[in-house]
């Protein structure tokens, strides 16, 4: 019995042997044509595609070797249908067989390639490749389809999609309705594409939808959205932004109503200003420092002498009613300064600059001590700037010390 089966164990390793042999040989052929088709060269391709026949990528490589030729378009052409022949889900070889269509004019045929690449590839650039082909075919309705899907599925920079709808037009309710879905990451995106591009027009209605779902990553461009249409005087929208911030409780500052005299933000300096939006601006000259109270809310200004003889300290835009007497209250105390410092509180008309009141303080009191100024808002104001300001007096050196800003407020005041 045992010569029977050592006979039976050769034959069952020479098959071993021989599938190992296969193999390896497989191995072999396939790691040459790989390093054949690296080369960039189109015979290497062609090479490899005869190693490797039924490798979609090979053929998909030799047919862009050929396309950079310029030499062969029929063999590029024929190499790229034998790819998707070879693997019919490879969405790169439909994109490409679709553009070549393009190029020779046969619209239909590359609309049904690229569509093909978009059935079997739901990601991002075959939805964009689309969008760039309804836009050169001036299919707005197809364009705006497509659009939205490739929104969808946003990755890296947006911009180019976003340019393009505004190359489609200027309308931009047109382009936040049909382009634009309604997810909180997409939207932050769009908001942040209108102001790098300037389109302060359409940036309120996108920051209030980024507001209705806006955590706390959201504040720098919520914030920078107010700022902006503050920049160019809008201020209704950049009152809306404003209050749909607070409402979200995402800074602890009231909602502004300038109706109902509240128009003020942060008057007691319970917060350290953001320098943002309706808050207190801290402008920060050199020389001049900031801090808050540690017992207290107080906003502590410290000079250290080698501030500008005028600079301005720190300001707020107070959004207002036109034709309407208000009164501003301040109330401070001051540690090291003398009297006649040329410290003065004043406000502007925020769209003309025009002075509407000033008041020179003398801030060398070291006990809490009060005072308002009176103005009236132009017929047509609406927006206004309160600023603490400092101005050297003639004939004094620049101030040190330190002034406590305890509390401020804005009221109306009677005619």
């Amino acid at each position: 019995m045992k010569p029977r089966f050592a006979q039976i164990r050769i034959p069952a390793s020479l098959i071993a042997i021989a599938i190992l042999a296969y193999a390896c040989f497989w191995t072999l052929r396939l790691g040459y044509a790989d390093l054949l088709v690296h080369t960039d060269s189109p015979e290497n391709a062609s090479r490899a595609v005869e190693l490797v026949a039924g490798n979609a990528r090979y053929r998909a490589h030799w047919a862009a070797m050929l396309d950079q030729s310029g030499n062969n378009p029929a063999g590029s052409l024929s190499a790229l249908e034998a790819a998707v022949a070879c693997n019919p889900r490879d969405s790169s070889s439909w994109v490409e067989l679709g553009l070549r269509a393009e190029v020779d004019k046969d619209f239909v045929r590359a609309e049904r390639s690229l569509l093909q690449a978009a059935r079997i590839d739901r990601q991002y650039d075959p939805r964009w490749t689309l969008v760039n082909f309804y836009f050169r075919q001036s299919d707005v309705e197809n364009f705006w389809l497509w659009a939205r899907q490739a929104a969808v599925m946003l990755y890296g920079d947006a911009a180019p999609l976003f340019r393009l709808c505004w190359r489609v037009t200027q309308d931009p309710e047109v382009i936040l309705k049909r382009a634009i879905p309604d997810d909180p990451k997409i939207l932050a995106q769009y908001l942040g594409f209108l102001l790098d591009d300037n389109h302060l027009d359409a940036v309120e209605p996108v920051a209030q939808r980024v507001a209705e779902h806006a955590g706390p990553g959201d504040l720098p461009i919520l914030f920078t959205s107010c700022d902006r249409l503050l920049s160019v005087r809008q201020l209704p929208g950049a009152l809306r932004i404003w209050n749909a911030i607070s409402r979200r409780r995402l800074i602890s500052y009231p909602a502004l109503e300038p109706d109902k005299g509240l128009s003020l933000t942060n008057g007691d300096f319970r917060e350290l200003p953001l320098s943002h939006g309706f808050d207190w601006r801290l402008h920060s000259p050199e020389g001049v420092s900031f801090s808050q109270g540690q017992s207290l809310p107080l906003l502590r200004v410290t000079f250290s002498g080698k501030q500008p003889e005028s600079c301005e300290i720190l300001s707020q835009s107070v959004p207002l009613l036109p034709g309407q007497p208000y009164r501003f209250r301040f109330r401070y105390r001051t540690s090291g300064i003398a009297p006649d410092t040329g410290l003065r509180w004043r406000i502007f008309d925020f769209a003309t600059g025009a002075e509407l009141a000033a008041r020179s303080t003398d801030m060398s009191n070291e006990k809490p001590t009060e005072g308002d100024l009176l103005f009236s808002t132009p017929p047509d104001t609406r927006l206004a700037r309160v600023a603490l300001t400092y101005q050297r007096t003639l004939g004094t050196t620049r101030i040190e010390g330190s002034v406590l800003l305890i509390h401020t407020s804005l009221e109306f005041a009677l005619p």
